[in-house]
């Protein structure tokens, strides 16, 4: 049995959320919901990606809906969700701590983004939780055996529309998994800049 549960918020007040929605926004979320989708547009530091800026200044020139998602027995996690192009959802980072063998690059990322959909939570696509990321061994998806990379150094941590998964190695370099097969590739980062432009265009890689 899997369960989902999501609600959504319109003009949310804090003070008059249910306990089971106030008690899991961090600060950080409370300042974005008092000061309103312009908050975005100062995640970003001057040394961010281009695409990263520009994602943040759409968000900022929208407006949103306050969604809370969880599965099973997890407490629920807030999501801003966008009204643009295909109504993406960014919540922010988490206390928990992240995985020590992130690359450096993404672990700025997940300073600013805690995670993304592109769309909605029952469609694939987006970027994981930062602080929910395991090795494709315990991911229960399956890999074609005796590959060129060991599925347990594996990290899954951005999907496709089409459920193509993109994973970091412990080298810093990465693969993307699709069709139960690893495609290696050597810049990690570009990757994940080409599917945010991609995004950016309304398209999608």
């Amino acid at each position: 049995m899997f369960i989902v549960r999501m609600a959504t918020v319109y003009e949310p007040e804090i003070d008059a959320l249910p306990d089971e929605f106030r008690t899991v926004l961090t600060e950080q979320d409370i300042l974005a919901i008092r000061t309103g989708p312009e908050y975005f547009a100062t995640l970003a530091d001057a040394d961010a990606p281009s695409w990263l800026k520009k994602l943040l200044a759409k968000c900022a020139e929208s407006w949103y809906e306050l969604q809370f998602y969880a599965t099973g027995n997890a407490p629920y996690r807030p999501y801003f969700r966008f009204q643009f192009l295909g109504e993406p959802a960014i919540s922010l980072p988490r206390s928990m701590p992240l995985r020590p063998d992130m690359p450096a690059f993404l672990r700025r990322l997940y300073g600013v983004i805690g995670a993304f959909r592109e769309n909605g939570f029952d469609v694939a696509g987006g970027l994981r939780a930062g602080d929910r990321l395991a090795p494709v061994t315990e991911s229960g998806m399956w890999v074609e055996p005796g590959g060129p990379i060991d599925p347990a150094q594996a990290v899954p941590f951005l999907e496709t529309l089409s459920g193509s998964q993109l994973c970091y190695l412990p080298d810093g370099s990465g693969a993307w998994l699709e069709a139960c097969q690893f495609r290696p590739i050597a810049k990690l980062e570009s990757e994940v800049a080409r599917y945010f432009q991609a995004l950016l265009k309304g398209k999608r890689i």
